[in-house]
């Protein structure tokens, strides 16, 4: 089974995502979760999660889209009440009864790699997914990392400021069936800002003696989490400087390295 969530408040991105939820945000002029849907191997019918507060704008999306979706809503409306990854991954499983391995995938990412040489990496044992940055400096502090030896993952950091790896530890992991009630076990006792995907993981290694298995992909990854984020993934899948949007009217203004929205209207300006 494969979900998406896309039940995050982006408050990062504020203004933009005050009314549109970030996986709907458009890069080169289609919403970041048309590309995850586009990758043609994803299993049948994807989970899309989101929140109360934006379940109109996703159910208007799937209308116009013609994806065939399966949308969940989450009762929050706020960044406050937010569940988290590993929450969102707990009320899924409880709330539909999901008793088969799955495929869970940020809905703000961007991956150029083909997920069916994700799931060929699947062997049974929980598997994520790594982006080799290949320097400390860009993933301290920034990204979850994972530390491999052979073919397999030994460690997790969240976000550390002296990380031991430069292999991101991407939002994009598969989990066999039996791990499963562990989410909600793990969920239950986590400390309060200690729900991240990564000390889920470390938790799996540390205290389950969980074997975790890495795929490690070289192809191209956008993790949309902030404005430059989101200008640099517009620059590099758009292939250009600056991405207008539809009906965006631009007069006697300047502007360079940027993302204009649809129906923006800029006039005497240098941006």
């Amino acid at each position: 089974k494969a979900i998406i969530l896309a039940g995050g408040y982006a408050t990062r991105l504020l203004p933009i995502t005050q009314d549109r939820p970030k996986p709907l945000l458009p890069v080169a002029g289609r919403p970041i979760i048309d590309y995850i849907l586009a990758n043609g191997s994803l299993p049948d019918r994807p989970i899309v999660s989101t929140n109360r507060r934006f379940v109109s704008q996703f159910e208007a999306w799937r209308a116009n889209s013609g994806w065939d979706i399966e949308l969940v809503v989450e009762e929050t409306t706020s960044e406050e009440e937010k569940l988290g990854t590993v929450g969102a991954m707990a009320y899924l499983v409880e709330k539909l009864g999901i008793d088969e391995d799955i495929l869970v995938i940020g809905g703000d990412n961007i991956f150029e790699f083909a997920i069916e040489d994700l799931l060929s990496a699947y062997h049974g044992q929980p598997l994520v997914a790594l982006f080799d940055l290949k320097d400390l400096k860009r993933v301290r502090g920034r990204y979850g990392v994972a530390i491999v030896k052979g073919d397999r993952v030994v460690d997790f950091q969240e976000k550390p400021q002296q990380p031991k790896s430069t292999l991101a530890s991407t939002a994009c992991y598969v989990y066999p069936k039996q791990v499963l009630p562990l989410i909600s076990e793990f969920y239950e006792i986590a400390e309060a800002g200690k729900d991240a995907p990564g000390y889920f993981n470390e938790w799996l290694l540390e205290d389950k003696d969980l074997q975790i298995d890495p795929f490690i992909f070289e192809t191209g990854w956008y993790d949309i989490g902030d404005r430059a984020s989101y200008i640099e993934a517009n620059q590099h899948v758009g292939n250009c400087d600056t991405y207008t949007g539809e009906n965006a009217v631009i007069e006697d203004s300047t502007v360079e390295g940027s993302v204009i929205l649809d129906d923006v209207t800029i006039k005497d300006c240098e941006i």
